[in-house]
């Protein structure tokens, strides 16, 4: 049994903290952004043309850009209750399962954002706004984001399919890494170390 990650996991992995960085600047962006907006609209008494159209599409790149940090660090919103009550290969099955279903809403949702995509720059649609930025731009964002989640959840499957057969130390398990599953998982490690210890004693 290996404690390191395939190399496909690894660079998942990365990708993912990378799109968490991106996002969290494109949040930063849009906070500064709504303060401008807001100054010049009651301060300076000027109509803003382009600040809530900017933020709204900085929001879109943080919820679909960043998806996939939240997938490599299991902090989407999920009801735990039935993996909790199954020892750890019943929880590794059910992660299979899940995993193989999400992968093929992700590949329809990112079907459809590429479309979307794609129809808006080769008719080259712009905003109605008075701003009217081309529209393929924020569309961008959402079958990147997209992909960025297909490619995590392709290795965590890998990460669960390589546990369940041995290949890989369950604690390395990103879908593990939540709740009370991942520190069950520690403690049965070290309870078999522990008594390995024993066993070698004289």
């Amino acid at each position: 049994m290996t404690e390191q990650k395939p190399l496909i996991c690894r660079v998942a992995d990365r990708l993912s903290e990378i799109a968490g960085l991106v996002a969290a600047a494109a949040l930063v962006v849009a906070t500064f952004v709504t303060g401008w907006g807001v100054f010049v609209r009651y301060v300076l008494k000027a109509p803003t043309t382009w600040q809530t159209e900017t933020t709204i599409y900085l929001l879109i790149c943080v919820a679909f850009v960043g998806a996939a940090y939240g997938v490599r660090h299991n902090a989407h919103v999920g009801v735990d209750l039935l993996p909790e009550a199954l020892p750890l290969r019943g929880r590794l099955v059910l992660h299979v399962v899940t995993v193989v279903l999400v992968l093929a809403v992700v590949a329809v949702v990112g079907w459809t954002g590429w479309n979307m995509w794609f129809q808006a720059y080769a008719l080259d649609t712009h905003s109605a706004s008075a701003w009217g930025p081309p529209l393929w731009v924020p569309y961008a964002f959402l079958p990147l984001g997209m992909a960025l989640v297909f490619f995590q959840y392709v290795a965590e499957l890998i990460e669960v399919l390589l546990a369940l057969f041995g290949r890989l130390d369950p604690v390395h398990v990103t879908l593990l890494g939540a709740t009370g599953e991942s520190a069950e998982v520690q403690q049965l490690v070290t309870e078999q170390a522990a008594s390995n210890a024993q066993e070698d004693r004289p």
